[in-house]
């Protein structure tokens, strides 16, 4: 064969095979397309289907003819009659629709809920509305559901907060029916015991006296713990002297270790700040919990109570306070239990010493309000120590001193038959002058309408040198002659029948009478949270709790009623004496043993403040100063007091003109007090 053959037959076999080729091209190429097409077919068939198929009920519907075009068999089962009702059908009665927005709404029928979406479009060039509907029942249920649990919750804490009230308004009534009487049987007793010379009546009067403090006392213990419990109890944060608040917790438990013949020491570290600051009332209520206790449950032995502590480098000072005596210990077991609110280490502990068994639980309370914990360390017949640690600001002001011409204050004490050591401090703050001596010619107005506290009133006011006081027992009396009457103070109970204090208080202050102007003080014995608020927003000017205490009253007093110049009772007297008798509880030993320890003081005071002046050491004559000045405010010599109080301001901002001028005032008065002093106590 020759080449051009074997070209041709060439050239046929490759047309052969590229025809075979595209042969089998085209036919897969037609095989998939059919398989395609078949699946396309499928999902075409599967679309249409959802509408008929979907588990929702799910309408077509023309709004031009106003006719069901599809409905799946969804809501053919859901909707019985829709077919034949059309739009007149209720699920779908009263349609809204809008040509370009979705909208919504709910409907019900056969005790379900359905939430429609209707939503228009357009099939074959023609507008539908498509209503989709879903079952809503079971979410509706939960929400209803939700609903009354929300109500229930509601009103379960309405019944809280109605019987929170109605717990208050008992506490308020219980502490004022029973603080009442309290105020009557403390206070005419306590004017017994000053007026009673016969040692056996004084005895039994006493007796009568402690027992009503006690109630008191277990009165306020029930009182702190509910408002413990209900959250009311607030916690101040206020700058205090704490060597101040331990002497006064040594002055108030003394006398009760006297009478045990226990010994009661105080110490307080040097390193402890003069002032921190804190709840000081709170404190003293801690310290005269514990203290109380170990004296309640010490026999023989002593009582020690200490403070010191630690800086926290933050400005604070963990303050450590304990207290430690020798008395009948606790048992390990029971030791958790005595911190139990109405419990005590053991049963018989109750009946021989008495008490509630809340003490401890409000110690520890106040405690943790304040930031701090309570621990203790016994042994079953040796005795206890109470531990309260509590981190406090540390409060900086000037370095003062608190000692008494260089003796300590707890030296000052009255001495008893039992070893009493002084307070074993560094110098603190000198205490405020004392307040001027009240204008007893004040008039008084005294309104209550229990006939024992209107004579404990009448007695204590004229005690203190009032003369004029008047008297109403009851609202109505005391509006009528407050009407007629310029009264310069009006003491007010405000619980009383025909018409209350606040009633009383928003009357005077609103009309124009005669005593509308007149100080208005509230005498309760509700000692609820928010009582002083009330009372404020009635008029009144401030408020004392019962039973009165006739120290707080005096003091408040003073504050309001200050004497009138030129009247005999304005502060001219040297020595401010209800302060002196105050500071020595009216014993007289004491008193003079007090005054012969000032006038000791006072010759080496005069001195060194002379030769500092005339050596122009105004520095030596600042310090002189302000340590006559702590003495004078402790006796009560008023006067000089403020003149060294003015004197403390002028070194070293003035250190000639001023001083030399105060200088020979303080000498003149110094020797003006030495003179009344030396006639009293001959």
């Amino acid at each position: 064969m020759t080449q051009e053959q074997w070209l041709v037959c060439f050239l046929v076999g490759l047309v052969v095979f590229a025809e075979a080729f595209l042969y089998v091209r085209r036919t897969r190429a037609l095989a998939d397309a059919r398989t395609r097409l078949r699946a396309a077919k499928q999902e075409v068939e599967d679309i249409a289907q959802l509408p008929l198929n979907n588990p929702h009920p799910l309408i077509q519907i023309s709004p031009e003819e106003g006719t069901i075009l599809f409905a799946n068999l969804a809501a053919i089962h859901c909707f019985r009659g829709i077919l034949e009702g059309g739009l007149d059908h209720p699920v779908l009665k009263g349609l809204a629709h809008s040509a370009d927005q979705t909208v919504t709404r709910e409907v019900a029928w056969n005790d379900h809920v359905y939430h429609q979406t209707i939503m228009p479009t357009r099939f074959r060039g023609e507008a539908v509305l498509v209503v989709y509907c879903h079952d809503v029942t079971d979410r509706k249920k939960h929400e209803q559901d939700l609903r009354h649990a929300r109500n229930e919750a509601q009103a379960a804490q309405q019944a809280a907060e109605h019987a929170n009230r109605a717990r208050g308004d008992f506490l308020a009534n219980m502490s004022h029916e029973l603080r009442t009487p309290m105020n009557g049987i403390i206070g005419l007793s306590d004017i017994l015991v000053e007026t009673t010379p016969q040692a056996d009546q004084r005895e039994l009067i006493e007796a009568v006296n402690s027992s009503a403090r006690n109630l008191l006392i277990l009165l306020n213990d029930i009182l702190d713990f509910s408002k413990i419990e209900a959250g009311e109890l607030t916690i101040e944060s206020i700058p205090f002297d704490i060597r101040a608040l331990m002497r006064q917790t040594y002055t108030l438990q003394c006398a009760v270790a006297a009478r045990k013949s226990l010994i009661f020491e105080v110490h307080v570290a040097p390193d402890v700040p003069h002032h921190l600051v804190g709840d000081p009332s709170r404190l003293q209520q801690i310290l005269n919990n514990l203290v109380g206790n170990a004296l309640k449950f010490t026999k023989q032995g002593a009582i020690t109570l200490s403070v010191d502590g630690h800086g926290d480098g933050k400005g604070n000072f963990i303050t450590r306070i304990s207290v430690k005596d020798t008395g009948i210990g606790i048992a390990p077991d029971r030791q958790q239990k005595v911190f139990a609110k109405f419990q005590q280490a053991d049963t018989s502990t109750a009946r021989e010493y008495g008490g509630t068994g809340l003490g401890l639980a409000i110690t520890k309370d106040l405690a943790e309000l304040m930031g701090g914990a309570i621990a203790l360390d016994s042994a079953l017949g040796k005795g206890t120590t109470f531990t309260v640690t509590i981190p406090m600001p540390v409060h900086i002001r000037q370095q003062e001193t608190s000692s008494f011409g260089g003796v300590e204050l707890a030296s000052l004490v009255p001495s008893a038959s039992f070893a009493a050591p002084p307070i074993h401090s560094a110098p603190s703050a000198s205490p405020a002058p004392p307040a001027p001596v009240v204008n007893t010619a004040a008039r008084i107005l005294v309104v209550d309408d229990h006939p024992v506290n209107l004579l404990y009133m009448r007695k204590m006011l004229a005690g203190m040198g009032f003369q004029s006081l008047a008297e109403a027992a009851n609202g109505r009396k005391a509006l009528a002659l407050a009407r007629d009457n310029a009264y310069d103070l009006i003491l007010l109970d405000c619980q009383m029948p025909e018409m209350d204090g606040f009633t009383v208080a928003r009357a005077v202050r609103s009309a124009e009478i005669a005593s509308k102007d007149a100080v208005i003080i509230a005498v309760t014995a509700n000692a609820m949270k928010g009582t002083k608020e009330e009372c404020l927003a009635a008029g009144m000017n401030d408020y004392i709790s019962k039973p009165i205490n006739k120290g707080e009253l005096r003091l408040m007093l003073q504050a309001i009623l200050p004497p009138k110049e030129g009247t005999d009772d304005a502060p001219n007297a040297p020595i401010n004496l209800d302060h002196l008798q105050d500071f020595t509880e009216g014993d007289e030993g004491a008193e003079a043993e007090i005054i012969t320890l000032f006038m000791d003081i006072l010759e080496v005071d005069l001195v060194n403040l002379q030769d500092s002046f005339d050596s122009k050491n105004y520095q030596q004559w600042d310090a002189a100063v302000h340590k006559l000045y702590g003495a004078a405010s402790h006796v009560g010599a008023e006067t000089l007091a403020r003149l060294c109080d003015e004197g403390q301001t002028l070194y070293p901002a003035d250190q000639t003109a001023s001083i030399s001028t105060l200088h020979p005032r303080i000498v003149h008065e110094c020797h003006r007090v030495k003179d009344h002093l030396s006639k009293r106590r001959a």
